[in-house]
């Protein structure tokens, strides 16, 4: 898909083109290459799938966002692209408050919104994140560029040693996590939608830590479309406590908690997350 200005966004898509259209705001160092995950789902549950590249990551060409909000724009081409009217709006970890800004800029276009595992704004508690995800996120959220760089650098083992990047990210994660990421298949798809984030450099990562660090430019007060948001009560990348802000912000909004559940293993929940979109 182009711009107007000619510069290209690259977007995944699973399902039939004729289905209920859901475009999904992939996590922070990830990709549209995520929509592996949702391929199943899509045909089962009659939804057209939709995962765009945000700006400098994957195959999308970078522009320069000054705030969160910027991002809607290219939600708004993607949905042109395909003849959308309007859509479903699912964010999944970094990628919730992108979403969130869609329902509340584009709301006329955003029939529900479902947010997953979602970060907060900065200064939300961080009770309960685990001490090296805390440590890198508050760097990164200082030094963004040096946060898109350190986590390139982690895509460069990734590329060279798929094994041994599995064993560094996983290291703080709680158990239910680490099986979730090396069911048969998932690490592979892990490690593929990481390597690709960054191959066009670290800069569109950068990008992100940068406007996610930053006032977000709208109000989650604002949103009025009908909102679910899931999060896993193991959850240790992203606290619980995160999910219920965001709950008791978003007016209307329905808090679903998943005590079973990590950040990655609630994913496995897709079904029943996503049940309620169906076509």
């Amino acid at each position: 898909m182009r711009r107007a200005d000619g510069s290209v966004i690259a977007c995944a898509a699973a399902g039939q083109p004729a289905a209920a259209p859901l475009l999904v705001c992939h996590g922070l160092a990830d990709s549209r290459l995520s929509v592996s995950g949702l391929a199943g789902l899509a045909d089962e549950l009659g939804l057209h799938v939709m995962i765009p590249d945000r700006p400098g990551t994957g195959g999308t060409d970078l522009r320069y966002l000054r705030q969160v909000a910027d991002w809607t724009d290219d939600a708004a081409v993607v949905l042109d692209a395909v003849g959308a009217g309007s859509a479903a709006l699912l964010g999944i970890s970094g990628g919730g408050p992108f979403a969130a800004a869609c329902a509340a800029r584009l709301a006329g276009r955003v029939s529900s919104l479902t947010l997953i595992s979602p970060l907060g704004a900065r200064g939300w508690p961080n009770r309960g994140m685990a001490p090296g995800e805390r440590a890198s996120l508050a760097l990164a959220r200082q030094v963004p560029a040096f946060g898109g760089w350190f986590l390139g650098g982690l895509a460069a083992l990734a590329d060279r040693s798929p094994r041994l990047f599995m064993r560094v990210v996983t290291t703080e994660l709680p158990a239910v996590d680490r099986a979730a990421l090396y069911e048969p298949g998932m690490s592979e798809e892990f490690v593929a939608g990481y390597v690709e984030a960054f191959r066009r450099g670290s800069g569109g990562v950068a990008q992100d830590l940068r406007v996610l660090a930053r006032p977000w430019g709208f109000d989650l007060g604002s949103i009025g479309a009908p909102t679910d948001v899931h999060h896993g009560g193991a959850d240790n990348t992203v606290p619980p406590r995160h999910a219920r802000l965001y709950a008791e912000a978003i007016p209307g909004a329905r808090l679903h908690l998943h005590p079973q559940h990590g950040h990655f293993s609630i994913l496995n929940a897709a079904r029943q997350m996503l049940a309620p979109l169906a076509s």
